[in-house]
């Protein structure tokens, strides 16, 4: 019974770190992003619920483009998951063409991508796509909400005219924590 089970011994560890393996690199991934990514991540997460679309009904899916690659991807792709077991559907996909963002409920464009998003956006939809950058600028010139960092934390920028024009509407909630840009009427706050 010993030579038995010394045999089969080699073929058991084998098994057992096979089953591993993908597990530590899921554990990896988490450790390698950045604490500012997660927490952009979370953010573009809750927008589902903080951000009305007057197109959409309550029961559809929600879908969150990211304009080229980006470690936010990881993030995204894990609380997407976890948000469909309360119920809720979100689809995280890496978009690059026009027809591909005209599907997006929300589309962040990552700052080394910006330039290239700005020459595209004259041929995007205006319409219920909540765009989000974090870039320089982004709120006042190519979407509504900007992330930026402040103190040593993410902040966000909201263009509520931006907003306005894409048929979509902030809660007072979310409007609470952001600073308001290109409002001439409105002072600068934090």
């Amino acid at each position: 019974m010993v030579k038995r089970f010394s045999f089969f011994r080699p073929l058991f560890i084998r098994g057992v770190i096979l089953l591993l393996v993908p597990l530590l690199s899921i554990q990896a991934q988490r450790i390698r992003v950045n604490p500012d990514t997660r927490m952009k991540a979370v953010f573009l997460i809750n927008f589902t619920k903080y951000i009305s679309w007057t197109t959409l009904d309550t029961v559809k899916n929600f879908h969150i483009g990211v304009y080229g690659l980006d470690d936010i991807m990881i993030p995204l792709r894990q609380m997407a998951k976890e948000r469909a077991s309360d119920g809720q559907k979100i689809s995280v996909k890496r978009v690059e063409t026009v027809s591909e963002i005209e599907v997006c409920d929300i589309l962040f464009v990552p700052v080394d991508q910006t330039r290239a998003f700005h020459e595209l956006r004259p041929d995007i939809p205006p319409e219920n796509i909540l765009l989000v950058g974090e870039s320089l600028g982004f709120a006042t010139s190519d979407g509504a909400i900007n992330f930026i960092k402040r103190d040593g934390k993410i902040k966000l920028e909201i263009n509520r005219k931006a907003l306005q024009a894409a048929n979509l509407t902030a809660s007072s909630h979310l409007l609470k924590l952001a600073i308001l840009v290109d409002e001439e009427d409105t002072p600068f706050r934090d």
